[in-house]
């Protein structure tokens, strides 16, 4: 019935405007006449408007313009800062884009978690009614483990007018912040949303002499000496700085700093480095990302460093080496052991070996939790008994050099927490502590282009002269912790 209502009443008001269009034919029809002009016809020029401004009313009489409203999930994948955007202006009115900021006319309650306090505890502490604390740690659950909670984390409760809940904002990490808000259709619904840190960008410029050890150096000149040491890698192929630093060389890097309210929070890539000893001999390094797996090259795109880490654990101690006759501790049997044990603590951090591309995920007998990656030339690297797998690892899925793939446990054979990595070239094992840690893939045909622009965009900065330099400034959404963040 409402919609019949409805249909009568745009046919009535289709009627008027076509009452109306011959009101005003029949009125310029009188003009010529009235003008003494009768030999004007008005017709063509009336027929030349209507099909100018494309008027059909009889058409017009069947088109109904449904409002638009956004459903609950399309909310979910909006910027949090910006709920609903209303529909268009009809056509003709210029009118600038209005967008409705959700937490406008909220109060807010800030708060951190106390020690030996959970999320629940916490948001009855702050008077939020049984059923909602409920709602809104289910919501948090899908996130991560609420009983897992540290004391410190901070978070923010919107409230309305009327001390109706509207919005719960909980800091887990730097970069996990997570968003539980009431449906907009339904307030007594929930939704979850992870919000973005929105950080200021500066790409800089820095430079500084060598007057001692490669940090105390950076600190001199006011550089964090984390960068000092991202610096180092990046040469650690060709040079050592703990040897061959001298006094009186020079360095100047290019590099990404993030901050908040003008406060340093982190830096990201090194895109360019230059290090010259005092004999004039210089080392330049450009970051470039290449098919998702980034590196360091020279300026004509030769790869710097080596293919292969020379170990996926930074902190660990050998337990067992790679022989073809060993007694297991287990089994108490003489069997090969086709790889090396490193000792480590659980939950120790594994990184990928090299760039390559995930094989298998899962449980094998002994190995217990296993992932096995294939590399180019022929290789594949195996980490056993994991405690468990970074997110997202899964098979097809590429992962670079340096990348967190899993953590030490001791799933399957092991009376301890370790590492049993191991290396096949084309099928054969190798021994990872004597294998020949390969060059990386140097840059050549259509990778090369693009990698040169970018050296033509940074090599005359790294020589300039000036020892700091803000070449850019930008704002970022950050969703999650970076592999390249250093901070």
């Amino acid at each position: 019935m409402a919609g019949d209502k409805n249909l009568s009443y745009k046919v009535i008001d289709h009627v008027f405007q076509l009452a109306g269009i011959m009101s005003l034919i029949y009125l310029f029809s009188q003009v010529p006449a009235f003008l003494g002009q009768a030999d004007t016809d008005i017709y063509p020029v009336l027929q030349k408007i209507m099909e100018e401004k494309a008027c059909d009313p009889a058409k017009d009489l069947f088109v109904f313009e449904e409002p638009y409203l956004p459903d609950s999930l399309e909310l979910l994948s909006m910027d949090p800062d910006v709920l609903l955007e209303p529909p268009a202006e009809p056509l003709g009115l210029e009118k600038p884009e209005a967008k409705i900021d959700f937490y406008a006319g909220l109060k807010s309650i800030k708060g951190r978690l106390k020690k030996g306090e959970s999320p629940v505890a916490a948001l009855k502490r702050h008077n939020i009614d049984r059923t909602t604390r409920n709602k809104i740690v289910k919501e948090l659950k899908k996130a991560f483990n609420v009983r897992r909670c540290r004391t410190g984390e901070q978070f923010e409760i919107y409230l309305d007018s009327s001390d109706h809940f509207r919005a719960l904002i909980w800091h887990k990490g730097a970069f996990d912040v997570y968003e539980v808000r009431a449906d907009y259709l339904k307030p007594e619904s929930f939704v979850l949303a992870k919000r973005p840190r929105i950080l200021e960008k500066e790409t800089i410029k820095s430079a500084g002499v060598i007057s001692g050890d490669l940090i105390g150096s950076f600190t001199d000149f006011g550089l964090d000496p984390k960068l000092a040491r991202k610096f180092s890698d990046i040469f650690a192929s060709v040079i050592d700085f703990n040897t061959e630093a001298k006094l009186g060389d020079t360095f100047s890097l290019i590099y990404e700093k993030y901050s908040k309210d003008d406060v340093t929070v982190g830096y990201g890539r090194i895109l360019a480095a230059r290090y010259c000893s005092r004999t004039g001999r210089c080392l330049e390094a450009f970051y470039y990302d290449k098919l998702a797996s980034g590196g360091y090259y020279t300026p004509d795109g030769r790869a710097l460093g080596s293919m292969f880490l020379k170990s996926p654990l930074k902190v660990y101690r050998i337990t067992s080496r790679f022989t073809s006759r060993r007694l297991h501790p287990i089994l108490k049997v003489y069997r090969p052991h086709y790889g090396v044990d490193l000792a480590a603590p659980i939950g120790t951090p594994i990184m990928a070996a090299a760039d390559g591309v995930v094989k298998f995920t899962g449980w094998q007998r002994g190995y217990g939790r296993i992932i096995i990656l294939e590399h180019r030339n022929g290789f594949k690297t195996y980490y056993g008994h994991l405690h468990r797998f970074a997110r997202g690892m899964r098979k097809g899925v590429k992962v670079h050099k340096k990348q967190i793939i899993g953590f030490v446990g001791r799933s399957g054979y092991a009376t301890g927490p370790h590492l049993d990595y191991r290396v096949t070239k084309n099928g054969r094992f190798i021994n990872p502590l004597r294998m020949k840690l390969m060059a990386g893939q140097d840059l050549s045909g259509k990778e090369l282009t693009p990698y040169l622009s970018v050296v033509k965009r940074f090599h005359p900065l790294l020589q300039d002269p000036e020892l700091q330099k803000t070449i850019s400034v930008e704002t970022e959404k950050i969703y999650s912790k970076p592999d390249w963040w250093i901070g």
